[in-house]
């Protein structure tokens, strides 16, 4: 987003109001953008499974009083900014949209999540209240999917909706080449929780071995790793099955497998799909959230019904039966242009007015 007004428009005068210093402060500083690291208040929260409703602990009271303080705050830093037009890019804070319009200055939200069904948040003043504000705190709210824009409009019709898919400028690859009688390996990269779907990922292997099908696994990412070693111990494919950590070099995951996987029971965009295309995967994904608009069954992919673990491994043990396919679709994944940074740029800045 930043990147985008500052390359197409370099006459503008960008500032970027961060919460706290991060990657995106560290992308600012190498392009010459202004930052400004300042307070920001949510009114959305991440409610873990099983631990109590932050609501049920404290009231609502603390937090509308922690909002209320952070919009004046953030009417106070616009004031000193004096801009022209104000974006936020999560539907998590909305202290500066609030200040934009007290203010009568031109708004637009960037909304990339789902935020109830993919993150499971908790929503301060209820999840369709905070979403028709959205949509009247906004001239326009810009999606990253149709999924997104259509969960937005089930709830407020009126909303002023655009759809610009992001950038994924990962490296080029190409697909890798499988042996006769070598075994096919599938990679996840993601954090490691139930709705990312890496369990369904482990009982797929678990169905094609019952099979006869040996299909390696590799799952990459942060979080808890028993559960899921336990899982593949328990249905006899810890052999195949491998566990990493985070990492930033997800290239060499890549380079090393013959499929990828989108197991997500609900992703919003799914970032990952797109760098393991363009990595030279074919990507086994499900049929929920913004990944149908990614992977076009047949083309470049194939998707199964969230959660449909059996479908998975039908899926997985038709490209390990076809090489000839698994390379057509591998050699078709490459081919993203729909992804790429100027149209991207173009989109966006035309939404804005800033063409």
């Amino acid at each position: 987003m930043v990147l985008a007004i500052h390359q197409k428009r370099p006459d503008v005068d960008v500032v970027a109001v961060c919460p706290w210093k991060g990657s995106l402060v560290t992308e600012c500083a190498r392009h010459d953008i202004r930052t400004k690291i300042t307070w920001i208040p949510g009114w959305a929260f991440l409610v873990r499974s099983g631990a109590p409703r932050i609501e049920a602990l404290m009231g609502t009271i603390p937090y509308l009083a922690l909002l209320f303080a952070g919009v004046l705050h953030a009417t106070y830093v616009l004031v000193r900014l004096r801009p022209t037009m104000v974006l936020t890019n999560t539907m998590v804070i909305p202290a500066h949209a609030i200040a934009a319009k007290l203010l009568g200055i031109p708004h637009y939200w960037l909304v990339r999540e789902f935020g109830r069904d993919d993150h499971r948040l908790w929503f301060l003043l209820g999840y369709r209240r905070t979403i028709r504000l959205i949509g009247r705190l906004s001239e326009a709210v810009i999606c990253n999917s149709h999924a997104v824009e259509n969960a937005l409009l089930a709830v407020d019709p009126a909303m002023t909706t655009h759809v610009v898919y992001p950038v994924v400028d990962s490296p080029l690859g190409i697909p890798p080449e499988r042996q006769p009688g070598e075994r096919m390996r599938a990679v996840l990269i993601g954090y490691f929780s139930e709705a990312k779907g890496q369990r369904i990922a482990v009982e797929a292997v678990a169905i094609a071995r019952k099979a006869g099908v040996d299909i390696e696994l590799t799952l990459v990412g942060a979080g808890n790793q028993k559960p899921l070693r336990e899982l593949a111990r328990r249905l006899g494919v810890e052999d195949l099955v491998n566990i990493q950590g985070r990492t930033r070099d997800v290239g060499r995951y890549w380079s090393a497998a013959h499929v990828g996987l989108m197991c997500s029971q609900c992703e919003a965009f799914g970032r990952v799909t797109v760098e393991a295309m363009r990595a030279g995967l074919p990507v086994c994904g499900t049929n929920a959230g913004g990944t149908p608009e990614i992977i076009d069954p047949g083309v470049n992919g194939l998707l199964s019904a969230a959660g449909d673990a059996n479908a998975l491994a039908a899926n997985l043990m038709t490209l390990e039966s076809d090489e000839d396919l698994r390379r057509k679709l591998a050699s078709r994944a490459v081919e993203t242009p729909r992804f790429q940074r100027d149209r991207h740029d173009d989109e966006f800045t035309a939404i804005l007015g800033l063409c």
